[in-house]
């Protein structure tokens, strides 16, 4: 004989059974009633409000102008290496120092008298400019270097300065913008004081058998 279901195992049968009726009720009643039961709310391409007429707002911002960059002043002398391609467009030749022109005023002509003899003109004497003070150098060198050489061709200086680096010394080059041409300096340094600079003179001079000279350095740009 089959088993009759439980209190407990029938009351789950009602309560899955009223569930399901509740459920038919919920889709079937609205149908049959005309209602479309909600899903008119959804979106959808005819509910979509129309694109306003202005369209989208353009903010114009206006942007602050851009200085102008300041002119390069011009440079006569630049360092250059194996990376240094061109050299730079401010690079010109020193203006001649209009100062050394001496502001000779031309002589008077004086006619000799009759029966008087000619008088001899006195030798032309070039004067020489002084040379600056020590304290004048200071002022205006900061550090000495030693010039090994001078060169026309910027190989021709790499040489040389690779050749000093070897024997570890701070050797570099100097290009130097003349109106002949340019001219590449290849120089040891630079020394704080004019006597260790010629103590370095003298060790270059027994090492590489060349008579460098001792030239001031500016530590600021030019």
């Amino acid at each position: 004989m089959a088993k009759q279901p439980t209190s407990d195992s029938r009351l789950k049968q009602r309560l899955v059974g009223a569930v399901v009726l509740v459920s038919l009720a919920v889709i079937f009643i609205p149908m049959m009633l005309g209602d479309k039961g909600g899903f008119d709310r959804l979106i959808t391409s005819s509910n979509i409000p129309p694109k306003p007429e202005e369209g989208r707002r353009v903010v114009e911002i206006p942007l602050h102008e851009v200085p102008p960059r300041p002119e390069k002043k011009p440079v006569t002398t630049v360092v250059v290496d194996e990376y240094t391609k061109e050299l730079p467009e401010n690079f010109v030749p020193a203006e001649p120092d209009e100062s050394r022109k001496a502001d000779a005023k031309p002589a008077k002509k004086t006619t000799p008298s009759s029966g008087s003899k000619p008088v001899a003109k006195p030798p032309v004497v070039e004067k020489i400019p002084a040379k600056p003070t020590k304290n004048m150098v200071v002022e205006q060198t900061q550090s000495w270097v030693v010039q090994m050489g001078s060169f026309s061709e910027r190989a021709n200086a790499m040489v040389l300065r690779d050749r000093i680096r070897k024997k570890k010394y701070s050797a570099y080059v100097e290009a130097v913008a003349t109106k002949k041409g340019t001219i590449y300096r290849v120089r040891v340094g630079p020394e704080r004081t004019r006597a260790k600079a010629e103590a370095l003179q003298a060790k270059l001079r027994k090492v590489f058998n060349l008579n460098g000279m001792v030239f001031p350095h500016k530590d600021k740009k030019q």
